[in-house]
């Protein structure tokens, strides 16, 4: 007892330097670990700087949210058990490198594909953009009515309004007649509906299960980590995939608050990559391995003899802080370096990183028109404060920034030239290219770069390009509030 009441009195009497000694010592710890394990030199500075200046707390913020373990436990699960059974299937062996009588230009960019993202690039595909909510949900429900054997959806928002009830109903009869339903919601994005959506389908018998729980004393670590892909497959025969979630907003025609977007419908053989990334989401949040519908190739060639814009070359590309990371920022830069006549982006978010935004302003030094546009306000007013900050940086070397005048645009797209697309779910910012997990399709083909290009240049005839004009007539205290929140851009 004594020696408890001296031990005491001690620390009473030190405890300023007890708490000196223990945050130097956890600061020096954590700034170790950020220089061995951080890559990009800007937010490891960051992060050191928040370690040093916050006692304790910095640190105890980096070892909660700056460390990737997502990565480590991918390693871990998959290779042991899906990436051998997956490799054993026909349909997922990469097979040796073909052009399908693509530009010449194009060919270093397929054999560099192929470096960054060892997924084989397929021909055959139909790949239809459905604008809005107006056309895509009706195709959607419509899919799902007609399933015989299996369904899986994916979706990061999943409202519980009377569109998302639609869904649920329709989920629920396809369960109810005997097919198979998988519906995965991403632990943050389900809270949005309160929970009602997963609840419904629960209770109904439709099987769910959620990506990264956000309330888990597990899973507190990984709550800036989101699964932001929007996936439909059903029984192995058409797909969607895009920006799109289920939200009564992108029914433009009844929304008080609507919001542009534009999803795809896709059939052909890439339709077996899309399920294979669910499967792999299905698998990591569930450690259940599903057994999905083939692409039934015959069947698709009976199809093709009644249709004509079979001609996509497409493949997937998925990325996120796992084992597939920077997958998509090395798949635009590489495109990017192709690129000989035009560069379109749409997007409702552009915060480029350095590497990126570089790529850009080397395409427009080589005479490549690049074209941006975004929304004159999105849903996040310190993304609108940070993308305004980075203006004046944007339109150097002739690239130009146009602001679409409608409510909230959150389309994204890419088009360089004639031919190559790209379309899902990536946003232009850091939330999308280092945390979350997304899924896009790189398209060759110049009959969808073409409606694409249309659908561009009409959003562009509603919006208002950004001159140097409007940069200098910003007040001083907005420029000041914009690049202040600028400095937080790897994190917003």
């Amino acid at each position: 007892m004594q020696i408890f009441t001296a031990l005491l009195e001690w620390i009473i009497i030190h405890w300023v330097t007890i708490i000196v000694i223990f945050h130097i010592s956890l600061s020096l710890l954590t700034s170790v670990h950020v220089l061995l394990f951080k890559e990009n030199e800007r937010t490891s500075l960051a992060w050191i700087g928040l370690v040093v200046f916050s006692p304790v707390v910095g640190s105890l913020f980096y070892w909660l949210f700056g460390i990737n373990r997502i990565k480590r436990s991918a390693q871990k699960k998959h290779p042991k058990t899906l990436k051998q059974k997956l490799k054993q299937d026909a349909r997922h062996k990469v097979r040796p490198i073909e052009f399908h009588r693509l530009p010449n230009n194009w060919h270093s960019a397929v054999i560099a594909g192929h470096t960054i993202h060892p997924m084989n690039y397929l021909a055959n595909n139909s790949i239809a953009p459905l604008i809005n909510g107006d056309m895509a949900y009706p195709e959607m429900i419509q899919s799902i009515n007609s399933a015989k054997r299996y369904i899986v959806l994916s979706s990061y928002i999943f409202d519980y309004d009377s569109l998302g009830r639609q869904f649920v109903e329709a989920l629920a009869q396809a369960h109810n007649r005997g097919v198979i339903v998988n519906v995965l919601l991403d632990g943050i994005g389900v809270g949005y509906s309160w929970h009602k959506s997963d609840r419904a389908l629960k209770k109904l018998g439709v099987k769910t299960a959620r990506f990264l729980p956000a309330i888990s004393l597990t899973s507190i670590r990984f709550i800036n980590l989101r699964n932001h892909r929007k996936i439909l497959c059903v029984d192995g025969e058409v797909a969607y995939i895009g920006g799109m979630n289920v939200s009564q907003n992108n029914i433009i025609k009844s929304s008080k608050h609507p919001i542009d977007d534009v999803h795809f419908k896709v059939t052909g053989p890439v339709i077996d990559q899309i399920s294979q990334v669910f499967i792999e989401d299905w698998f990591f949040a569930t450690h259940e391995l599903i057994k999905f519908p083939q692409y039934n190739v015959k069947k698709s060639q009976s199809a093709a003899k009644h249709t004509s814009n079979n001609t996509v070359i497409s493949r997937v590309i998925q990325d996120g802080p796992d084992e597939h990371h920077n997958r998509i920022r090395w798949t635009l830069i590489n495109a990017l370096v192709s690129a000989q006549k035009s560069v379109k982006i749409m997007t409702p978010y552009f915060i480029p990183d350095q590497t990126l935004m570089t790529s850009l302003h080397a395409a427009a030094l080589r005479g490549v028109s690049v074209e941006i546009i975004v929304p004159e306000y999105s849903n996040i007013l310190f993304v609108d404060w940070v993308m305004a900050a980075n203006y004046s940086r944007i339109i150097e070397h002739g690239i130009k920034i146009y602001k679409n005048n409608r409510p909230f645009d959150h389309s994204k797209i890419v088009l360089i030239d004639d031919i190559w697309s790209f379309i899902g779910s990536s946003n232009w910012d850091a939330r999308s290219l280092e945390f979350n997990f997304e899924i896009n399709l790189e398209c060759f083909d110049t009959e969808l770069n073409t409606k694409l290009t249309e659908l561009f240049n009409s959003k562009k005839q509603n919006a208002t390009p950004v001159t140097e004009g409007d940069i200098k007539g910003v007040a001083t205290y907005k420029k000041i509030r914009n690049n202040f929140f600028r400095l937080f851009s790897p994190y917003l």
